[in-house]
């Protein structure tokens, strides 16, 4: 099919549609045609070819007005011979009548109301009604007008050379041929890795930075997936605008339709976010789920795409087709664009479509470029930023499937790399320049000194860097007005050369298109805006854009750096800037007025830079952790990031402060106190950092250590790598030690056999093995079984400490006997060494019922061993006890007696009544056989007192001994007897020895009566 206009083959002849490539030049032939009915006929026939060849007019047939079928004419009342201001029809593709009305005006003049009034009443059998002008300007009437699609001349100018080429081929042939982009390898990447993601997971989060054309990756993901129900969200309708007119361009979907859907918008006041009405958008806009419901539930064959606001994803669900079970049908796949949205303090109003219980989908595809956000201005016990919100939920967002991180698409040459320029300008530099200017600060007059530091520092970074497009953002809609203003307070009595142009959100549609089209067309020129600029409109790569204002809002710092990343030919940086205005007081030093004014406004710009920039971050993080370990960093590669402007005289000293109050305030803690850790562990070799250990300056670096170990779960990846990767480093502190002791016994056994070792045994360099081996021992059931396998590999290891023992003691043995040539080894006899031989021999005769038969094999194979040793000493100290009994006719025998060849046998009848329990039966008997014999200790004492007692008697003749009086050997009989008389009169004597001692004349004093 081919154009059906009347004029059309003679017009075409003529060449009006040949070789264009921009709108305005179609614009300047149809002008130049003779009489208005040969401009509106060309205007006509262009408008049957942009609608029969833009995919946003969703047309498969058009009929100009000539051509219009008879029963649509009936439909519409176009057969009364009554002008409705029709100028055609068409129907789209899926099956609704559209009508068109063509307005074409030379030098763009607004069209009025009256006008247009005919056809916007006419009848609602068609379901939009379409205006194509090349005008700007529609009454205000018909701002919101429902049933309503404007084609204004800001539409047309958006048309390309292929936009034109096409149209001449379907005017002469009737065949559409579009050029379409396709995949570079940085986005086929991220298609491959969603097509695999999506395979497995049901939702799954791309990250890709600003400016590497996510928006394409989205459409060729979604066409890809051969889906015949797609639903894109997106924050805003100005969005919505921008990726619907970019997925129109670029789709190779041939039969599609789509829907948009938004709810009334609610501005902030004074946020500057773009306004958009019904007369600024070139396709229809719902927020009626009826009218969705329509549209999912209508007979078609193609696919379906629901472009929405998060805020408006409700509409969306009200609206769904309802299935056999009286469930929703699902999306096929749903594309999250600016994701981050619903994970952010907004989340509530934005997550609605993330719950299937809200709005089913069987795919959710998340597209971001900043998946979290942390404050710069609070940290966390670890000294890290604050974080604010982030999209690390995988029950939520699904897995990462893939990133593209800004230092890899500037390194891959697909965005341009960026430096931070921070423009110094103190108070004497505005004086100087107001001066110049014949005017002076006056008290009060902050608010024109702060304008003018803002514009001289924007001037400083053009004259340094040489840019000639900028973009400036403000804190307000009039500060952002006044900073490009025409007047004597704008910035262009800085900038001469420069055009100044200022937009803002509620600003006309038509004028802020016409401003960034001069923007667009200007060799050097600064637009200033409050932050509609950020998202939401097709804006030309820029040199710079400047921070004139503080900027808090991370995506709104992120968006609008994204644009300054664009390539353009030519173009090696993108440049960010941000002012420091620093107010010296009379007799401040530079540092101190730096202090006092503060860098908030740094910080969050940095702050922002760093979280999509991991080459700033590491920069960041390498000086901070220089600064733990050496006190001190090279700031070079910071400066190729970040370079300060300011007075020659005091600019090193204030570079100085910048960088480390960038370090200080964005830098982690955490990464200093690493530092720390890599000092200790260069200068010591290790990381054994006992836990009360503190650097040089105080700092508790064994408590940090432990409470890093303690808290491994909570350690990020990349910071476990860190540690894992010094030297010497464990996570288990008692694996560690334990290596220790195995590797120190490893070596002793492979340099001293199986020889045993001593508890004592220390190593060398101090290493208590000896101890480290017992305690094995000790814990053999607590430990694992690889470590007791690996003991027992050890030659000569012996888990029985006793049996350990054993075999030191009869190693000792062994070389007495080769030595002695007899196992008679004395009680007391110790080794060289300390090793008391004689008890252990002792100990092992004692315990010879107890031995295993191995044992007492190799004691009996020993040369001289005899087990009845003990027997023979205790038949001698008997001999010798019942010698003493015939003699004296008792066996009171002092514990230090010794017979007169030297026996000890005091000693011996000691150990007797000491070993009472433990003696043989047949022994005891021997000894209570023996005359005088008694088991007591204290009988004994008492007999031995009784003994001198009775000396004294058969000496003095009576028994009253003084208290004071000892025997010539000194013992204190005076006392004995004093003891005994004060037991008989508290009747605690034994009746027994209360009778002896009367019998012997001992007077007793009267017994106590009680």
């Amino acid at each position: 099919m081919t154009s059906r206009h009347s004029s059309a083959s003679r017009l075409l002849n003529i060449g009006l549609f040949d070789n264009l490539n921009l709108f305005t030049e179609l614009e300047a032939r149809i002008s130049a045609l003779p009489g208005n009915k040969e401009r509106g006929d060309a205007f006509e026939i262009f408008a049957e070819a942009y609608l029969a060849t833009q995919k946003i007019a969703q047309a498969q047939e058009v009929w100009p007005f000539e051509a219009v079928p008879l029963e649509q004419r009936k439909l519409l009342s176009l057969d009364t011979g009554r002008d409705m201001g029709v100028d055609g029809t068409y129907l789209t593709v899926d099956g609704e009548l559209r009508a068109y009305q063509v307005k074409f005006r030379s030098n763009r003049t607004a069209l009025t109301w009256d006008e247009l009034s005919t056809f916007m009443g006419l009848t609602d059998q068609v379901s939009q009604r379409v205006l194509i002008t090349n005008c700007e300007t529609l009454p205000a009437l018909m701002q919101d007008r429902s049933g309503f699609v404007p084609i204004r001349g800001s539409d047309l100018d958006r048309l390309n050379t292929d936009d034109f080429a096409a149209m001449r081929e379907w005017l002469h042939s009737g065949r559409i041929t579009l050029s379409r982009k396709h995949p570079l390898p940085h986005q086929q990447e991220a298609l491959d890795a969603i097509a695999d993601g999506l395979q497995t997971n049901d939702r799954a989060t791309v990250v890709m930075a600003c400016g590497t054309g996510k928006s394409l990756v989205s459409l060729w993901a979604a066409e890809q997936r051969e889906c015949k129900a797609i639903l894109v969200l997106v924050p805003s309708l100005a969005l919505v605008r921008q990726l619907l007119h970019e997925w129109l361009r670029e789709t190779a979907w041939e039969r599609f339709t789509f829907m948009c859907v938004c709810s009334d918008p609610t501005v902030a006041k004074g946020a500057d976010n773009l306004v958009v009405h019904q007369a600024d958008l070139d396709f229809p806009v719902t927020t009626e789920s009826a009218v969705v419901s329509r549209f999912l539930n209508k007979a078609f064959d193609g696919i379906r795409i629901v472009f929405s606001t998060y805020q408006s994803a409700h509409v969306v669900a009200e609206g769904m087709p309802v299935g056999a079970d009286g469930m929703a049908l699902p999306f096929d796949l749903a594309i999250f664009d600016e994701a981050h949205k619903t994970a952010s303090r907004e989340g509530t109003r934005f997550s609605f479509a993330l719950e299937d219980a809200n709005l089913p989908i069987r795919k959710r595809l998340f597209f971001t470029a900043t998946p979290r956000h942390y404050d710069v201005r609070k940290k966390d016990k670890e000294g890290d930023n604050a974080l604010v919100y982030s999209m690390d939920r995988p029950e939520v967002y699904g897995p990462v499937i893939h990133t593209l991180s800004f230092a890899e698409a500037a390194r891959r040459d697909i965005i341009c790399d960026y430096k931070v320029v921070i423009s110094v300008v103190t108070s004497e530099m505005v004086n100087d320049e107001l001066l110049k200017h014949g005017e002076v600060t006056v008290a009060g007059d902050t608010v024109k000194a702060r304008q003018v530091a803002l514009q001289i520092a924007l001037q400083k970074a053009v004259e340094k860097y040489g840019v000639s497009r900028i973009f400036t953002f403000h804190g307000s809609v009039a500060a952002a007005r006044s900073f490009t203003s025409g007047d004597g307070e704008g910035i262009r009595q800085h900038l001469p050369d420069f055009s100044t142009l200022h937009v803002s959100g509620e600003m006309p549609t038509s004028r802020r298109e016409d401003n960034m089209k001069a923007f667009r067309q200007a060799e050097k020129a600064v637009i200033s805006n409050a932050r509609c600029l950020t998202e939401g409109v097709d804006v030309p790569a820029v040199d710079m854009v400047a921070f004139i204002s503080p900027r808090k809002s991370k995506v709104d710092i992120v968006q609008a750096t994204g644009r300054a990343m664009r390539k353009s030919p030519g173009k090696q940086f993108g440049y960010v800037m941000v002012p420091l205005f620093v107010e010296q007081a009379a007799d401040e030093s530079i540092e101190e007025a730096l202090q006092r004014r503060g860098f908030n406004d740094i910080w969050d710009l940095l702050g922002a830079m760093r979280e999509q920039d991991e080459v700033l971050t590491d920069i960041i993080r390498q000086m901070r952790e220089d600064k733990g370990r050496t006190g001190g960093y090279n700031e070079s590669r910071f400066s190729e990031r970040v370079e300060v402007l300011g007075p020659d005289v005091s600019l090193e000293t204030i570079r100085e402060s910048i960088t480390a109050e960038c370090i200080e305030s964005l830098g982690a803690s955490w990464d200093e106190f690493f530092g720390k850790l890599l000092a200790f562990s260069e200068r010591e070799g290790h990381c054994r950092v006992p836990r009360d250990y503190l650097t040089v300056g105080g700092f508790k670096l064994g408590n940090w250590i432990h409470h890093q170990r303690v808290n491994i779960g909570a350690l990020t990846t990349i910071r476990k790598e860190r540690f894992q990767a010094l030297q010497g480093w464990v996570w288990d502190v008692r694996t560690y030690q334990w290596e220790t002791g195995f590797q120190y016994l490893s070596e002793f056994a492979e340099r001293e056999g199986g020889r045993l070792l001593p508890v004592n045994y220390q190593t060398s360099d101090g290493y208590r093995l000896g101890q480290w081996v017992s305690k094995q021992r000790t814990e053999k059931n607590n430990l694992s079984v690889e470590s007791k396998e690996r003991l027992e590999s050890i030659p000569g290891w012996i888990w029985d400490p006793v049996s350990e023992q054993w075999e030191i003691g009869f190693r000792y043995l062994t070389e007495f006997s080769e030595r002695e040539g007899n196992c008679e080894v004395q009680q007391r006899y110790k080794t060289n060494d300390g090793f008391r031989l004689g008890v252990w021999v002792s100990s092992q005769r004692m315990l010879m019922e107890e031995l295993s038969v191995e044992r007492k094999k190799r004691l009996e194979a020993l040369s001289g061993w005899l087990w009845e040793v003990v027997s023979e000493q205790w038949e001698l100290g008997f001999y010798h006890l019942t010698k003493f009994a015939d003699r004296e006719g008792h066996c009171n025998i002092l514990g230090d007696y010794q017979t007169a060849d030297g026996y000890r046998l005091g000693q011996w009848v000691t150990v007797q009544r000491t070993k009472y329990k433990s003696l043989r039966p047949d022994r005891k008997k021997l000894l209570e056989s023996t005359p005088g014999w008694i088991w007591s200790v204290f009988s004994e004492q008492w007999e031995r007192g009784f003994r001198y007692l009775e000396e004294f008697l058969a000496h003095e003749g009576h028994c009253e001994v003084t208290a004071k009086y000892q025997t010539s050997d000194g013992y204190r009989l005076g006392i004995w007897v004093h003891n005994n008389k004060q037991s008989c009169k508290n009747g605690l004597l034994l009746p027994e020895r209360e009778s002896r001692l009367r019998k012997i004349g001992l007077v007793i004093p009267a017994r106590i009566k009680i």
